[in-house]
C-alpha cells in the first residue's frame, strides 16, 4: 500500500514540475471554413454560395479582452458546395 502512495506522489510531483518548468505550447487553431448562402454583394438580391474562411490573427490585445482577433475572407464558389444547406428565397 505504501508503494502505491509513494508512486502516486512521485507521479503527481512529475506532473506539477513539468507544468511549471515547461511553457505551454503556443497553440493556434487552424483556419475554419464554412459554406453559406448569402447575397452576392451589399444591395444585391442575387443569392449565391460563399466560402467563408476565418483566419486567427496573432496580435496583442488590450488588457481584459478575452476574444481572439480574426480576419474573415469570403468568396463566391460553385452552388454545389452549398447543396446540403437550405437556400433562402430571394425576393
Amino acid at each position: 500500500m505504501l508503494k502505491f502512495v509513494i508512486a502516486a506522489l512521485v507521479a503527481l510531483g512529475v506532473v506539477l514540475l513539468s507544468s511549471w518548468v515547461l511553457p505551454p505550447a503556443n497553440a493556434t487553431s487552424p483556419d475554419s471554413e464554412v459554406y453559406i448562402w448569402d447575397y452576392a454583394f451589399i444591395g444585391s438580391s442575387q443569392v449565391v454560395c460563399k466560402k467563408v474562411v476565418f483566419h486567427p490573427v496573432n496580435r496583442p490585445l488590450p488588457p481584459g479582452v478575452e476574444v481572439q482577433p480574426t480576419r474573415i475572407n469570403s468568396r463566391i464558389v460553385n452552388d454545389s458546395n452549398c447543396d446540403h444547406l437550405t437556400k433562402p428565397i430571394s425576393k
